[in-house]
């Protein structure tokens, strides 16, 4: 397979040295975000504080809202075995 070098031209122009992002963009959006140190570690169970399912880290899920099909009370998951239809 032959090479052949073809010589263009450049399409745009190109500065001459490095410089900072131009355009409509406000100049706290290039600016770097503070590092936090003084910090308190959690555990990654989350410990007392922080229960199962208490953060998307550790298996947070929505609570689930149910509504009954004879009464149509409307009652979260949790609340579906102990109803009882008041009609």
């Amino acid at each position: 397979m032959r090479v052949e070098r073809i010589i263009t031209k450049q399409g745009h122009p190109v500065p001459a040295t490095a410089h900072q992002p131009r355009g409509p963009f406000p100049p706290e959006l290039f600016e770097n975000a503070p590092i936090v140190t003084d910090y308190i570690p959690q555990p990654d169970s989350g410990g007392d504080e922080i229960p199962i399912g208490g953060t998307a880290q550790n298996n947070f899920q929505a609570p689930r809202w149910f509504r009954c099909k004879v009464c149509e009370i409307i009652m979260l998951e949790n609340d579906v075995s102990t109803h009882t239809c008041s009609e």
